[in-house]
Protein backbone atom coordinates (compact mmCIF):
# COMPACT_ATOMS: atom_id res chain seq x y z
CA UNK A 1 0.00 0.00 0.00
CA UNK A 2 1.23 3.49 -1.39
CA UNK A 3 0.51 6.29 0.71
CA UNK A 4 2.30 9.33 -1.17
CA UNK A 5 5.67 9.44 0.44
CA UNK A 6 8.44 10.70 -1.34
CA UNK A 7 7.39 9.64 -4.86
CA UNK A 8 5.27 12.16 -5.80
CA UNK A 9 2.27 13.24 -3.16
CA UNK A 10 -0.82 12.29 -4.15
CA UNK A 11 -2.16 9.29 -6.40
CA UNK A 12 -4.99 10.01 -9.02
CA UNK A 13 -6.17 6.52 -8.98
CA UNK A 14 -10.03 5.97 -7.80
CA UNK A 15 -10.60 3.92 -4.89
CA UNK A 16 -12.73 1.42 -6.26
CA UNK A 17 -13.74 -0.44 -2.60
CA UNK A 18 -16.48 1.85 -1.42
CA UNK A 19 -18.20 1.98 -5.24
CA UNK A 20 -18.24 -1.83 -5.06
CA UNK A 21 -19.69 -1.83 -1.46
CA UNK A 22 -22.73 0.45 -2.55
CA UNK A 23 -23.40 -1.54 -5.32
CA UNK A 24 -23.55 -4.69 -3.96
CA UNK A 25 -25.90 -2.74 -1.17
CA UNK A 26 -28.18 -1.98 -4.18
CA UNK A 27 -28.25 -5.43 -5.50
CA UNK A 28 -29.40 -7.11 -1.90
CA UNK A 29 -31.66 -4.06 -1.67
CA UNK A 30 -33.38 -4.86 -5.43
CA UNK A 31 -33.33 -8.67 -4.95
CA UNK A 32 -34.96 -8.40 -2.00
CA UNK A 33 -37.69 -5.82 -3.01
CA UNK A 34 -38.55 -7.44 -6.68
CA UNK A 35 -40.30 -10.63 -5.83
CA UNK A 36 -43.08 -8.30 -3.27
CA UNK A 37 -43.54 -5.77 -6.54
CA UNK A 38 -44.16 -8.60 -8.68
CA UNK A 39 -47.79 -8.80 -9.23
CA UNK A 40 -49.63 -12.47 -8.68
CA UNK A 41 -52.45 -13.30 -11.09
CA UNK A 42 -55.08 -15.64 -10.00
CA UNK A 43 -56.25 -18.32 -13.05
CA UNK A 44 -59.92 -19.12 -12.57
CA UNK A 45 -60.17 -22.56 -14.55
CA UNK A 46 -63.74 -23.33 -15.76
CA UNK A 47 -64.79 -26.53 -14.19
CA UNK A 48 -64.70 -29.86 -16.61
CA UNK A 49 -68.83 -30.61 -17.22
CA UNK A 50 -69.83 -33.62 -15.20
CA UNK A 51 -71.82 -35.13 -18.55
CA UNK A 52 -68.57 -36.46 -21.05
CA UNK A 53 -70.50 -37.10 -23.82
CA UNK A 54 -71.14 -34.10 -26.28
CA UNK A 55 -74.61 -33.62 -27.09
CA UNK A 56 -75.90 -35.35 -30.12
CA UNK A 57 -75.61 -32.70 -32.82
CA UNK A 58 -78.93 -32.10 -35.41
CA UNK A 59 -79.25 -31.78 -38.80
CA UNK A 60 -80.61 -28.66 -39.30
CA UNK A 61 -77.39 -26.65 -40.55
CA UNK A 62 -78.54 -25.02 -44.05
CA UNK A 63 -75.50 -25.83 -46.57
CA UNK A 64 -75.54 -24.62 -50.14
CA UNK A 65 -73.80 -26.09 -52.44
CA UNK A 66 -72.36 -24.30 -55.87
CA UNK A 67 -70.89 -26.17 -58.38
CA UNK A 68 -68.85 -25.33 -61.48
CA UNK A 69 -71.52 -25.88 -63.97
CA UNK A 70 -73.59 -23.31 -61.72
CA UNK A 71 -75.67 -26.06 -60.00
CA UNK A 72 -77.03 -25.09 -56.83
CA UNK A 73 -78.33 -27.79 -53.88
CA UNK A 74 -79.62 -26.68 -50.65
CA UNK A 75 -78.85 -29.55 -48.19
CA UNK A 76 -78.58 -31.82 -51.36
CA UNK A 77 -81.32 -31.09 -53.08
CA UNK A 78 -81.50 -29.42 -56.45
CA UNK A 79 -82.52 -26.00 -56.35
CA UNK A 80 -82.48 -23.18 -59.27
CA UNK A 81 -81.59 -19.55 -58.76
CA UNK A 82 -84.94 -18.31 -58.35
CA UNK A 83 -86.38 -20.29 -55.59
CA UNK A 84 -82.82 -19.91 -53.42
CA UNK A 85 -84.57 -17.42 -51.28
CA UNK A 86 -88.07 -18.80 -50.83
CA UNK A 87 -85.74 -22.12 -49.90
CA UNK A 88 -83.61 -20.56 -47.75
CA UNK A 89 -86.33 -18.66 -46.22
CA UNK A 90 -88.62 -21.75 -45.38
CA UNK A 91 -85.32 -23.26 -44.04
CA UNK A 92 -84.65 -20.44 -41.57
CA UNK A 93 -87.68 -19.94 -40.12
CA UNK A 94 -87.19 -23.37 -37.88
CA UNK A 95 -83.63 -22.41 -37.00
CA UNK A 96 -82.65 -20.99 -33.84
CA UNK A 97 -79.54 -19.53 -35.44
CA UNK A 98 -79.85 -18.19 -38.50
CA UNK A 99 -76.82 -19.82 -39.71
CA UNK A 100 -76.49 -20.56 -43.52
CA UNK A 101 -72.85 -22.94 -44.96
CA UNK A 102 -71.62 -22.36 -48.39
CA UNK A 103 -69.71 -25.16 -50.09
CA UNK A 104 -68.29 -23.78 -53.73
CA UNK A 105 -65.81 -25.77 -56.38
CA UNK A 106 -62.65 -24.36 -56.99
CA UNK A 107 -63.53 -23.69 -60.63
CA UNK A 108 -67.01 -22.08 -59.40
CA UNK A 109 -66.67 -18.14 -60.27
CA UNK A 110 -66.80 -16.14 -56.81
CA UNK A 111 -69.08 -13.56 -58.20
CA UNK A 112 -71.88 -16.01 -57.99
CA UNK A 113 -71.36 -17.19 -55.12
CA UNK A 114 -70.83 -14.04 -53.69
CA UNK A 115 -74.24 -13.01 -55.08
CA UNK A 116 -75.91 -16.59 -53.38
CA UNK A 117 -74.14 -15.11 -50.13
CA UNK A 118 -76.48 -11.82 -50.35
CA UNK A 119 -79.57 -13.99 -51.42
CA UNK A 120 -79.11 -15.53 -47.91
CA UNK A 121 -78.49 -12.30 -46.31
CA UNK A 122 -80.98 -10.33 -47.67
CA UNK A 123 -83.93 -13.32 -46.43
CA UNK A 124 -82.46 -13.61 -43.05
CA UNK A 125 -79.36 -15.25 -42.43
CA UNK A 126 -77.45 -13.75 -39.50
CA UNK A 127 -74.00 -15.50 -40.20
CA UNK A 128 -72.49 -16.77 -43.39
CA UNK A 129 -69.87 -19.66 -43.01
CA UNK A 130 -67.70 -21.17 -45.80
CA UNK A 131 -66.78 -24.72 -45.73
CA UNK A 132 -63.36 -25.59 -46.62
CA UNK A 133 -61.85 -29.08 -47.09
Amino acid sequence: MDVGGKKGGIRGDINVTPLVDVVLVLLIIFMVLTPSTLKHLTANVPKKPDDPAPPAPTDTSIVVEYSAGREITVNSEPVAVEALGPKLVERLRGSRQKVVFFKADDEAAYGDIVRLMDVARGVGAQTLAVVTE
